[in-house]
């Protein structure tokens, strides 16, 4: 990702004060970010005489060119122009803690992954895992992305929940876990539609936490059609399950995998081995 400052300065203080220049730059942030060409929903806003500005992360350095914007996005720099404002976009540099962003041709397939702590995009390329801008998919049904911001939103507060282990916990994890429930409906009818617009598979990931035991979890089938779907060596540092049919990804719970190492024939990132077990 990729560290910009969008400002806007008043050319008519008659016409348009500091206060509704803030109103009208974070309405036109809002767009951005449902657009896909901002990431995140916090973005620090200082006002220096006629100069509003915000610091903003983008998923790309060009992130802010006009090829890109939605109609939302349009409307929002319009209405900006039109009470006096002027709009400058200034790339000061990439974000040195963002993963970098998928560079393949054309993807095989994409996955639809977040988690708590993720800022960028949701959508990863398969390939690279890399993550791809919202913006180089076709739009939704709303016209922009929000249908998918806002799932990301949600599962990102499930994840959060269960990460701190304080409140709501078991009802977060459910909401991770099982494909039956309403989080989980949502992301996997967002992979329907985002599969049918980009002509690519999309998988979707189900979160997998605790288990009984590491025994259950190597014998655990896939929960849409129940074929088994374990794979022989981890993909991306992180799925240990796929199934082509249902486009679905898990991992061993991460509770029980570090019993992996003691798994007869497997290293301990749980990847088949030919040499001989030490006794």
């Amino acid at each position: 990702m990729y560290v910009n400052r969008v400002s806007v300065t008043s050319t008519k203080p008659d016409k348009c004060s500091r206060e509704s220049g803030v109103d009208l730059l974070v309405t036109m942030l809002a767009a951005y970010r449902m657009n896909g060409q901002i990431c995140g929903r916090e973005w620090p806003i200082v006002a220096e005489g006629e100069i509003v500005s915000a610091i903003v992360l983008s998923p790309e350095e060009r992130s802010f060119d006009a090829r890109f914007n939605g109609k939302y996005v349009t409307a929002a720099m319009a209405h900006c122009e039109a009470e006096g404002l002027l709009i400058t976009l200034e790339v000061l540099g990439e974000d040195a803690e963002s993963l970098p962003s998928c560079q393949c041709h054309r993807p095989s397939a994409y996955v639809l992954f977040t988690s708590y702590t993720a800022l960028e995009s949701p959508i990863r390329c398969m390939d690279c895992f890399g993550p791809i801008a919202l913006y180089h998919m076709e739009v939704m049904a709303s016209g922009e992305f929000h249908e998918l911001v806002t799932w990301q939103s949600d599962y990102q507060s499930c994840d959060q929940l269960q990460m701190n282990c304080s409140v709501l916990e078991q009802e977060a994890t459910r909401e991770l876990s099982s494909i039956d429930s309403s989080l989980n409906k949502i992301g996997l009818a967002h992979c329907q539609t985002l599969a049918t617009t980009s002509n690519r598979p999309f998988y979707y990931y189900l979160f997998s936490g605790e288990s009984e035991s590491l025994q259950t979890e190597l014998e655990r089938r896939c929960p849409g059609c129940g074929n088994d779907w374990r794979l022989t060596s981890r993909l991306h540092d992180l799925f240990d399950f796929r199934c082509d049919r249902c486009r679905l990804l898990s991992n061993i719970a991460f509770d029980v995998r570090w019993e992996l190492s003691a798994e007869p024939g497997r290293t301990p990132e749980g990847t088949p081995t030919n040499e001989p077990k030490l006794i």
